[in-house]
C-alpha cells in the first residue's frame, strides 16, 4: 500500500489541501494531477493517481480553493487565485526531498491554468485532458443555461458535495477570464512535451469550436495530439486508454 502524506499550504490567502502518494521506491518523479473547475478526485482522477503510483511516480493531488478540503467557498473562486494555487503547488514540490522531476496532468480548466502559468524548467512534461483554448467563451456558455440572481449565476453542475455552497459563481468570473484569453493562446507556443486528449463528443469543450485544432497547430514539437472517438468531457469508455497513453508519454521525459 502506498504511503500518503497530507498537508495544507498557504496560497492566495487561504489554506489549500495537498496529498502526496508515494510509490514503493523513492526518490521518484512527481506528477501533479489537477482537477477541473467543477470536478474532483472521485473516479477518473483517482484512477489516474493510483496508476501513476503503480508506475513509480509520486502522485500529487490538491484541491483548488473553494473545493473539497481547501478553504473558501466555490462562489469565491477566481481564476487569478486558482492560477496562484497551481503555481504555489509547483513551488512547494520544488522544495520537497525525494522528488527528482515534475510532470503535470491538467484536467479541463486546470490544463488551461497550467498553460497560463507558462513553461517551467522543473516541469518536464504535460498531459492535458480537454482544456479549453477559448477560455472566456467556453466558461461563458454556463451563463446561457444558468439562473442569474443578483451578482451570481447558478448552474446545476456547480452544486456538488465537494463545491461547498449554493452552486454559483459571480458574474464577473467570466469577465476576469477575458484578460487571460490572449495570454492563454500565446503561451501555447511555449509549452513543450505536451500530450493532449479530446473526445469528439465532448459536451463542454466542443470539438467544432476549434480548441483541438488550435492546440494541434500551435503546441511545439515534441507533442502528441489524441482525438478520442466518442466519449465525453470525462472520456467515458476511454478512461484507461487516456491514463495509459498519458503515462507512456510522461515516461519519455520523466524517467
Amino acid at each position: 500500500m502506498s504511503k500518503i502524506k497530507k498537508v495544507f499550504i498557504q496560497s492566495a490567502n487561504k489554506k489549500i489541501y495537498v496529498e502526496l502518494g508515494y510509490p514503493k521506491k523513492i526518490p521518484a518523479p512527481a506528477v501533479v494531477v489537477a482537477h477541473g473547475l467543477r470536478s474532483y478526485y472521485t473516479g477518473f482522477l483517482n484512477m489516474f493517481a493510483k496508476s501513476l503510483r503503480e508506475n513509480g511516480y509520486i502522485s500529487v493531488k490538491f484541491h483548488f480553493l473553494g473545493t473539497g478540503k481547501s478553504e473558501g467557498l466555490f462562489e469565491e473562486k477566481s481564476s487569478s487565485d486558482m492560477l496562484q494555487n497551481y503555481q504555489d503547488i509547483i513551488s512547494f514540490l520544488k522544495k520537497q526531498p525525494k522528488i527528482s522531476k515534475i510532470g503535470v496532468v491538467g484536467r479541463s480548466n486546470a490544463g488551461s491554468l497550467a498553460i497560463l502559468a507558462g513553461p517551467d524548467p522543473s516541469i518536464k512534461a504535460y498531459a492535458f485532458l480537454a482544456p479549453p483554448a477559448y477560455y472566456s467563451k467556453t466558461v461563458g456558455k454556463f451563463i446561457q443555461n444558468a439562473k442569474v440572481k443578483g451578482k451570481f449565476f447558478y448552474h446545476k453542475s456547480f452544486k456538488r458535495l465537494h463545491t461547498k455552497g449554493e452552486g454559483r459563481l459571480p458574474l464577473n468570473f467570466v469577465e476576469e477570464l477575458k484578460k487571460y484569453d490572449q495570454q492563454l493562446l500565446d503561451n501555447t507556443k511555449k509549452m513543450k512535451n505536451v500530450i493532449l486528449f479530446q473526445s469528439t463528443a465532448d459536451e463542454t469543450v466542443l470539438i467544432n469550436e476549434g480548441h483541438f485544432d488550435y492546440w494541434k497547430e500551435n503546441f511545439p514539437k515534441p507533442k502528441k495530439m489524441v482525438l478520442v472517438k466518442g466519449g465525453n468531457h470525462s472520456f467515458k469508455g476511454h478512461k484507461k486508454y487516456v491514463i495509459n497513453e498519458s503515462i507512456k508519454w510522461l515516461d519519455r521525459f520523466l524517467k
